[in-house]
Formats: structure tokens, sequence, C-alpha cells
């Protein structure tokens, strides 16, 4: 177990992988670690089905953007917290989202009820558009992701707060899988 400052780690992913302990890590190279250390720990090439999970951890903490800087973040030993304030722009984001979602949920509730199909008929046109605000959506959280996400070697470098990186990053990511929930729902 690794300790770190108050907090004590599982593990290091970046060490279970084979991996520079660095925030700016591409999907390639994630893959081709995973597939190397996989490899390895798998129990069909003599390791143990424990280490092979250890390492499918590793990955799903490392895939992510926030768990990644969350995790880089507890093994430098930066003291931070998620809980705390964000920026009105993002507060913003929220309002706009929470508006949409509330519309989609309303839309939701009149498809479950529609009983005929002339009265789901009726309902494909605002069916549409919703589709359409939540591809929107989607899109600007992804771009919102990316701006973040393109900042981390400042955090590397000590040029910008994690922590509140990190807080921002994980409103975006449960904000996206809200979209995403909605617009399956929508099929």
């Amino acid at each position: 177990m690794i300790e770190s400052g108050a907090r004590s780690l599982e593990m290091d992913a970046f060490e279970e992988l084979g991996l520079e302990r660095r925030l700016v890590l591409g999907e390639a190279e994630l893959d081709a670690a995973f597939a190397a250390a996989g490899k390895k720990a798998h129990p069909d090439a003599g390791g143990t089905k424990e280490a092979f999970e250890r390492v499918g951890r590793a990955k799903a903490t490392l895939a992510s953007p926030v768990s990644r800087l969350r995790h880089w973040l507890e093994l430098e030993g930066f003291e931070g917290d998620l809980r705390g304030t964000v920026s009105a722009g993002m507060m913003d984001v929220f309002a706009e989202l929470g508006a949409l979602l509330q519309q989609v949920d309303g839309l939701l509730r009149e498809r479950e009820k529609a009983s005929s199909a002339l009265a789901k008929a009726m309902l494909e046109g605002r069916t549409q558009a919703a589709r359409e605000e939540l591809e929107a959506m989607q899109e600007k959280l992804e771009a919102m992701m990316a701006e973040r996400v393109a900042v981390f070697s400042e955090v590397e470098g000590g040029g910008r707060d994690g922590w509140e990186l990190a807080r921002e990053l994980g409103f975006l990511e449960k904000w996206r899988a809200g979209v995403r929930e909605r617009f399956a729902g929508l099929w």
C-alpha cells in the first residue's frame, strides 16, 4: 500500500502498467501498456487472478481523465479536496444542462404514457429535436473536457491547481453520463 499524505492508496496504477508517472497519456499508449502488463499478469501466463484484476483496475484508473488526475495528485502528495466551488462558466453550463435534462425527462414520461401509434408519432418531432439538443450538449461537454485535459502538463509543472481541475472534470464526466443516458432513452 502506498502512503500519500493523509491518504493511503491501494496501488500505483502507473507502476502497475509500467508507465512513467505523468498526466499526459495517450489512449494508444495506455492500451499498449495494459496489453503488455495483462499478458504478464494473466493466470494463463503464470500470473494470478488478483494480479490480472489489479492491472484492469490500473487501466480503468488511468483511462478516465478525472481518475488519472486524482490518482496522480494523491501519488504526488498534493493535498486537496474534490468538494468546493466551480467557476461561473461551469455553473452556466450546469443551468443549461439542468433545463435540458428536465425537458427531456418530461418528454420521456410523455413517451411512456403514449399508448397509441398516433400519440407516439405526434411526439416524434419533439423527440428528434431533443436528440439534437442532447448531441449539441454532448459536444459542448466533450470540448470542455478536452480543454481541461489539454492543461494537464500545466498541472504537472505546478502552474495550475490540480484539485480544482479534478473537480471540474468530475462534474463534466457526471454530466456527460447523464446526457448519454437520456439520449439512449430517446431511442
